[in-house]
């Protein structure tokens, strides 16, 4: 999903880029509020730079490709802001040291993937999880959780294939414009089910995980052997130990 270098036109990369710069400030101002998780937001972004690695050309003359972006699965496990940094500092890593994305074009593909894709996906997460406890009358399980999880990421691969397809329209040449929205759109939305499968499988290993961490050590507290939480998952899921 990253667009390289010489695709659209100067104004474009300008107002992109200026909107990129704005929102990656937001989120940092927002960050501030917040608890801060280094250290998982730099495991999270060491999976997610492997998962952009894995990159399937679209036919396009290498201009477009596809590939799990994991936005929505950032904004689970770090929330929307640190996500958006996240998922920003990975996609700079990829354009200045990896030459995956163009320099002069990351301020759209942060609009891209770390805006649209982060932010959608928690604020589709978020919407089903509220949707489901005022339906229920009680707090999600893990089921809706992984529910929530999947739903979110399928959705906000749409919502960046969308603003790509957006970006396009508005700064590259007409005829590609026209490929990108016949050839990357369907290709992105089917490409969305496998974002969607690998993000439910991985908070349900997650869950299944802090699960397990609480039994043994809810079995520990009964022995006198005292533990700390450190949430992981928003709130939503605790890593113990």
């Amino acid at each position: 999903m990253h667009i390289q270098n010489g695709v659209l036109d100067p104004v474009t990369l300008v107002v992109t880029g200026t909107a990129a710069v704005g929102a990656v400030t937001y989120a940092g101002v927002q960050l501030r509020k917040g608890e801060k998780r280094w250290g998982l937001a730099a495991a999270g972004a060491g999976a997610v730079l492997v998962a952009h690695l894995l990159d399937v050309p679209l036919g396009m003359g290498g201009t477009l490709t596809a590939h799990v972006i994991g936005g929505t699965l950032l904004a689970v496990a770090l929330g929307p802001w640190l996500g958006v940094l996240t998922m920003t500092g990975v996609l700079a890593f990829e354009a200045l040291v990896l030459g995956d994305g163009g320099r002069a074009a990351l301020g759209a593909n942060v609009l891209i993937m770390a805006v649209a894709g982060v932010l959608v996906g928690w604020a589709v997460y978020r919407a089903v999880l509220l949707a489901v406890a005022r339906w229920r009358g009680e707090p999600p399980g893990d089921r809706w959780i992984v529910l929530a999880a999947g739903v979110a990421a399928w959705v906000s691969v749409a919502a960046s294939s969308l603003v790509l397809w957006g970006v396009y329209a508005m700064g590259a040449p007409s005829q590609l414009a026209a490929r990108a929205w016949s050839v990357s759109i369907p290709h992105h939305l089917a490409w969305a089910v496998l974002e969607a499968a690998a993000t439910a499988a991985i908070v349900a290993v997650g869950l299944a995980w802090a699960g397990h961490r609480a039994r043994a050590l809810a079995h520990a507290d009964t022995m006198g052997v005292g533990h700390r939480q450190v949430p992981v998952i928003d709130g939503d899921l605790e890593a113990l130990g």
